[in-house]
């Protein structure tokens, strides 16, 4: 099975939205990163059963993706994980 890293990414928002999250991260007095973990976990637990499905392919689609791009950056081409 693929080695899943939890790593950081860039989200560009607007100046509103970004003014949204930085006061309802001070309000929770959690950071925007966990507030917007949180959030995006609440949005997942409301989805249908169809849309979890949907939701767990397009994951899952996803990290297949990414680590096949981390390991073609590193030259694993061959590596047992990608197979």
């Amino acid at each position: 099975m693929a080695k899943h890293k939890n790593y950081t990414t860039s989200v560009s928002l607007s100046n509103v939205a970004r003014n949204r999250l930085i006061a309802l991260a001070n309000i929770e007095e959690i950071t925007q990163k966990d507030l917007l973990n949180k959030l995006i976990d609440k949005e997942i637990a409301q989805l249908s059963s169809k849309d979890k499905s949907n939701f767990a392919f397009i994951l899952k689609a996803t990290e297949i993706k990414d680590n096949f791009r981390n390991d073609k950056k590193r030259g694993n081409y061959n590596d047992k994980e990608t197979r």
